[in-house]
């Protein structure tokens, strides 16, 4: 079942719209209708893969780019005072 819905767009929007409705051999709210499908998909996707994290995952990630310490060369001697 088809809703009626309106929306306010601008002037270059509505000519692009119809010229790639056109382009494409279909009328300006099956366009219309393609492209809310397209978004709607796009955010289910997103909103699917962003969760918040947990403090333990968040720390388990940021032990992974961990760097090791000073070494035994004559820098570190140096710069770490050892």
């Amino acid at each position: 079942m088809l809703v009626r819905k309106q929306i306010l767009l601008e002037e270059k929007q509505v000519f692009e719209l119809e010229a790639l409705a056109a382009f494409h051999d279909m009328s300006f709210s099956e366009a219309m209708r393609e492209g809310a499908n397209m978004i709607t998909k796009k955010i289910k996707a997103v909103k699917k893969t962003s969760r918040k994290k947990t403090g333990t995952e968040f720390l388990l990630e940021q032990a992974k780019k961990a760097v090791a310490g000073p070494g035994d060369s004559e820098y570190d001697k140096y710069a770490y005072d050892l």
